[in-house]
């Protein structure tokens, strides 16, 4: 299997966040132009400063440079040793399937126990992902 295929899942990552940070500038831009703000307004981006969907939008920005970023790691390690198998690689899906499901979540209803368990799931793969890294780093 071309350890290439291990790219699309980490582009697709990369457009999830993009696509966050797309919608969190229109949810900053609604929250300004509701609360009447001044742009100096908001320049220490303080908690106060949005109102709740661009809070939500931005703590869920936030969250896309914290556990991708063992996975962009996991993918560079993987690349850079040219391993890649159908395991590792629906491992990589798997998580960027969980993260744009803890995403729609943390944007939208915004419900706890849901969006902890599509966390806790993608913390899960990601993990998994880890370890198989680890055994085929020691079969090289």
């Amino acid at each position: 299997m071309s350890p290439t295929l291990l790219f699309w899942p980490a582009f697709a990552q990369v457009i999830l966040t993009f696509g966050v940070f797309i919608i969190m500038g229109r949810a900053r831009s609604a929250s300004i132009r509701a609360r009447k703000q001044a742009i100096d307004d908001i320049a220490l981006n303080r908690p106060g400063d949005w109102d709740e969907q661009a809070t939500k939008v931005a703590n869920n920005f936030k969250n896309h440079f914290e556990l991708p970023v063992l996975f962009f790691a996991a993918i560079a390690v993987a690349l850079a040793l040219k391993i890649a198998d159908p395991i590792l690689v629906g491992l990589a899906w798997a998580f960027v399937a969980a993260r744009v499901v803890q995403s729609y979540i943390h944007i939208s209803p915004n419900k706890v126990m849901p969006r902890f368990l599509a966390y806790l799931t993608g913390a899960i793969v990601l993990l998994a992902m880890w370890v198989l890294l680890a055994i085929r780093v020691t079969a090289l």
